[in-house]
């Protein structure tokens, strides 16, 4: 029953911070710099005040800001993002063709960051200060030191270009035609075909942008999975566990690891948020038809429909995936109580 009630609370938070995120986006994008009609209609339909009334009149840029406001909320609350000025078509449905892209990407490239983050932490852990740690160390710093698309730029280089190990940019070769949407990941729709080539190769092109994205992430739970380890190894129920003769493994995995994966799964929770919108770079550079190339473009052409309904999703991944770890943390451990 308490459970319920956090859930509850924390969805009444949700609506309410969506709302003051909207608020604050539609202000901000306003503030922007650039004409929305001239970076959307040729030189020769800006040549025509009709042409440019019309347009203006049709997205409700004639309007006074207050008047644009009320409209835009209106229509929020009646999920309704309006209309993308650059193609034309409902803003909510373009998000729906691209989000499926960005989240095959981004759980791909957190299993891969949790996976070695966790295992490179433990052993990091156990083996301190030896030349495994300082190893592990570096590949933790460099992995978040390191510019993604700088990274990006040198994978394509030496694993497409120079060395011809893995496919380069898009989803798909063009041997292979998109699968029928089902889910819209190319993976799981090519399994449910019952193509396993296409659902092979399709991994495949996952692999280089999931590992550049992976990178940032993957360093900070190697860090955050060692240094929070290393306090629990040091406290007295692991001491005394240890002094009852359990083994090394059997101490780490039964006793220390559920403590110390607590502040890892913020980590991962926040990691996540951030690959499912934070991509915009790597998901142009490897082409990849996801939010992040859609945000790219709406901000060339200044589409603030667009720009607006990408800052809601990626408000609203954060504000779910947080609290989906939140509940977490109780099932992980017994001793956090939600208030």
């Amino acid at each position: 029953m308490e459970q319920l009630k956090f859930i509850g609370k924390r969805l009444v938070y949700l609506v309410v911070m969506l709302f003051g995120v909207a608020t604050l986006v539609f202000i901000l994008t306003k503030m922007i710099p650039g004409d929305p009609t001239v970076a959307n209609l040729s030189q020769r339909a800006l040549n025509d005040p009709e042409i440019v009334a019309a347009y203006r009149a049709k997205y409700g840029l004639d309007q006074p800001l207050p008047v644009q406001y009320i409209l835009y909320m209106k229509n929020l609350l009646q999920f309704d993002l309006g209309t993308s000025m650059r193609t034309n078509k409902p803003v909510l449905s373009e998000l729906a063709r691209c989000y499926p892209a960005t989240i095959e990407l981004a759980l791909f490239a957190i299993v891969i960051a949790a996976i070695l983050g966790v295992l490179f932490g433990i052993i990091s852990a156990i083996r301190r200060n030896s030349i495994l740690d300082q190893t592990v160390r570096a590949i933790s710093v460099t992995g978040v030191s390191i510019p993604s698309f700088w990274f990006a730029l040198l994978v394509l280089y030496f694993f497409y270009y120079k060395l011809k190990l893995l496919p380069g940019p898009g989803r798909l070769s063009n041997a292979f035609t998109a699968p029928a949407t089902v889910t819209g990941m190319y993976v799981i729709d090519s399994l449910l075909e019952g193509n396993i080539p296409k659902a092979l190769d399709a991994v495949s092109h996952l692999i280089l942008p999931g590992t550049v994205l992976a990178a940032f992430t993957m360093g900070l739970i190697t860090r955050t999975a060692r240094s929070n380890l290393l306090d629990v190894m040091s406290t007295d129920y692991i001491r005394t566990a240890k002094a009852k003769g359990l083994s090394r493994p059997g101490l780490i995995i039964r006793h220390a690891l559920g403590n110390a994966l607590i502040p890892v799964l913020t980590v991962i929770g926040l990691g996540l948020g951030n690959l499912l919108g934070g991509m915009v770079l790597v998901e142009t550079i490897f082409n990849w038809p996801g939010v992040g190339q859609f945000a790219y473009e709406s901000v060339l052409s200044v589409d603030f429909p667009s720009i607006i309904g990408v800052a809601l999703l990626i408000a609203l991944n954060y504000m779910v995936i947080n609290t989906v770890v939140d509940i977490l943390y109780g099932i992980i451990d017994p001793r956090v109580r939600c208030s």
